[in-house]
């Protein structure tokens, strides 16, 4: 899987503070929600969306919300997208065919109750 701080065009951390710096650029809050389903296809039309979603997002999901369970599906061909477990039992599919990894940032956080925290780690 490609790494999250390749897609930002950061090089990669030699050291934990310059790691921990990637993350923050990805500072995303989950709430109230118990379970993400990230489902990406390899083949088909419109499908690199979901694929740079993951690669964009997993990582710092899965680091800044410990509580949220995550998962990921293969599919060779099908509906790519993401799918949000909140915790009061009901499920949300975002589709992913035909946007890209913005749009669906923006409809996770909508969905998940989701807050994207600016930070600005200074170089030292």
């Amino acid at each position: 899987m490609q790494r999250f701080y390749k897609v930002l065009d950061l090089p990669k951390p030699k050291q934990y503070s310059a790691l921990y710096k990637a993350y923050c650029m990805q500072k995303i809050y989950l709430y109230n929600t118990e379970k993400i389903t990230f489902i990406t296809s390899k083949y088909g039309k419109d499908v690199t969306g979901s694929r740079m979603f993951k690669y964009t997002y997993l990582e710092p999901f899965k680091y800044w919300n410990s509580d949220v369970q995550f998962e990921e599906k293969k599919m060779i061909s099908g509906e790519p997208g993401v799918e949000i477990k909140k915790v009061d039992g009901t499920v949300h599919f975002i589709a992913g065919r035909g946007k890209t990894a913005d749009q669906l940032i923006t409809e996770v956080l909508e969905k998940a109750d989701g807050k994207k925290i600016n930070v600005n780690i200074p170089d030292y």
